[in-house]
């Protein structure tokens, strides 16, 4: 009895923690440095299961979770190395190293909140996965719910139907409050993980519905074409790997490879003014030609260009530049911008190629699909808005890619260290629904 009121307990305060994570999305404490309540509350959740791992270890999971985190976020330590490599080589001052830690570190610190999704693992294995899902919907929907009181359900409801209908061409006064952008983006990574890997559960469907209610109640639209995008690519990669799952494992390689191709010839059309031209043909670009020529003095489209350093285009735009915005709203030009040529194409690959390489490691074609799909939601989304700096988003990504075989990557390590597997860890997890 006693045990089962701790575990209550343990798991109250994790989604407690969790939730605040997810609600407190603008405020920030003021210590010297502006740290987000979200960084901070993702810290506690991995200091809190740091203090319980060791109170009573468990190895393995610890291990897994930890090393899966780590590699996860690679792509910061890229970001860094590169910046620190193109300050030495132009003598920036401290003032402008400052700026670009604070914005990797400080703001938007990718290790920080694939630790909080490590430490969900660690604390409830696979099942984190769901506990996570559960904080954001409590979250989101408590937002909600302070909408609808302020305004009505009746009015609510019916903005919310004709949104649908009009697929966003008409959105009233009452649904906009609803369209938090870094909760809906969250939203959109789990229900390409829910469709592609679909459960008869009823709790598995409960969550579902209301993921899709909060979802459409945001209705970002380049969401919605990323879902559809990803879910296409994974079932066909699924379909393959029926027949043959190697060639399935190495065709999510070579489309790794081929995105990333695709993604480098996306800065040389904006360089070569394609969104000017789309503009010319009649297609609205949202204000995004007169961004891009603004910006276009800082770059050059060649191997020759080694880049300005990670925070450098955020700080150009806030400071200097009057363009009546504080980021491109594309992650690829901003990152092209500041690590230059070479920098970029490295952290491509480890933002993608890696990624799918080593959570589809030892022939795990499920996860290869699974982390390629995500990838492909995050590269689509962000094309059109800063999403990469959405810290939240991070580590949703990163609890899906860690958490999808972690039970079976833990027995694995512990039997490979200990050469067998504890009752606890065979009992743990088995990706059940809460």
């Amino acid at each position: 009895m006693e045990n089962k009121i701790l575990e209550k307990a343990k798991v109250f305060y994790f989604m407690v923690v969790a939730v605040m994570m997810y609600y407190f999305l603008n405020e920030y404490i003021d210590i010297g440095l502006h740290v987000t309540y979200r960084h901070a509350f993702a810290l506690v959740l991995f200091g809190s299961a740091t203090l319980l791992f060791l109170y009573k270890p468990n190895i393995a999971r610890g291990i897994i979770a930890f090393k899966d985190a780590c590699i996860y976020s690679i792509p910061l330590l890229v970001t860094t190395v590169v910046s620190l490599f193109i300050w030495f080589m132009g003598t920036a001052d401290v003032g402008v190293i400052s700026r670009g830690f604070s914005s990797s570190f400080i703001y938007a610190n990718m290790l920080s909140f694939a630790l909080a999704s490590g430490a969900l693992l660690y604390i409830f294995g696979s099942k984190g996965i769901w506990y996570n899902l559960v904080a954001i919907l409590i979250a989101n929907i408590f937002m909600i719910v302070t909408i609808i009181a302020q305004n009505g359900l009746g009015s609510y409801i019916s903005e919310f139907i004709t949104l649908i209908v009009t697929f966003a061409g008409e959105t009233g006064d009452i649904i906009v409050q609803a369209e938090i952008h870094e909760l809906a983006f969250c939203l959109g990574a789990y229900l390409i993980y829910m469709v592609y890997k679909p459960k008869k559960n009823i709790v598995y469907f409960i969550l579902l519905f209301l993921s899709l209610f909060c979802f459409l109640s945001a209705f970002k639209r380049i969401a919605m074409i990323a879902v559809a995008i990803a879910l296409v690519l994974g079932y066909l990669l699924k379909f393959i790997a029926r027949y043959n799952k190697k060639t399935a494992s190495n065709l999510a390689v070579i489309l790794s490879l081929v995105v990333i191709g695709l993604l480098i010839a996306y800065i040389a059309l904006i360089k070569m003014d394609a969104f000017e031209l789309l503009e010319n043909a009649g297609i609205n670009t949202s204000g995004r030609v007169e961004i891009y020529n603004a910006v276009d003095k800082f770059y050059e489209f060649n191997p020759s260009f080694l880049g300005n350093g990670i925070g450098f285009l955020t700080y150009q735009l806030n400071t200097f530049m009057k363009v009546g915005v504080a980021s491109v709203h594309n992650d690829f030009l901003q990152h092209f911008i500041d690590l230059g040529f070479w920098g970029y194409i490295i952290w491509l690959a480890s933002m993608i190629l890696m990624r799918v390489m080593y959570f589809g490691r030892k022939g795990n074609v499920e996860n290869a699909i699974i982390t390629f799909m995500l990838t492909v939601y995050l590269i689509i989304v962000s094309t059109t808005d800063n999403t990469m700096n959405y810290p939240l988003l991070t580590g949703v990504l990163a609890i899906l890619m860690m958490g999808n075989s972690f039970e079976e990557n833990v027995r694995s390590c512990e039997h490979k260290m200990f050469g067998y597997v504890s009752v606890a860890n065979k009992e743990e997890g088995r990706d059940s629904l809460l």
